[in-house]
C-alpha cells in the first residue's frame, strides 16, 4: 500500500467524502463549513467560518496538511531559477 495515497473513508457525513491524508481524516473547508452552518442555523455564517479557521490553526500549528499542487509547481519554478 502506498503511504502517500489518499484513501476514501467509509464514514461519509457530508456533501463530499471524508478522506485520509497521511492517516489524518480530512474534508474540504467548504464541506465542513456547510455542515456546521446546517447544524447551527442560528449562528452567523462568518462566525462559523472564523471558528473553523481558528480551530484549524490550533490543530495544525500553522503547518498545512495538504497544499494545492500548483504550490509545488511554483516552488519548482523558483528552485529551477536558482539552479540555472
Amino acid at each position: 500500500m502506498d503511504d502517500n495515497a489518499i484513501e476514501p473513508r467509509t464514514r461519509v457525513t457530508a456533501v463530499d467524502a471524508v478522506h485520509a491524508v497521511d492517516g489524518v481524516p480530512v474534508a474540504s473547508l467548504r464541506s465542513v463549513v456547510s455542515r456546521l452552518r446546517r447544524d447551527y442555523p442560528g449562528e452567523d455564517p462568518a462566525h462559523v467560518e472564523t471558528v473553523v479557521l481558528r480551530e484549524w490553526e490550533a490543530f495544525s500549528a500553522g503547518r498545512p496538511l495538504v497544499i494545492p499542487t500548483a504550490v509545488e509547481e511554483g516552488a519548482r519554478e523558483i528552485l529551477d531559477q536558482r539552479s540555472a
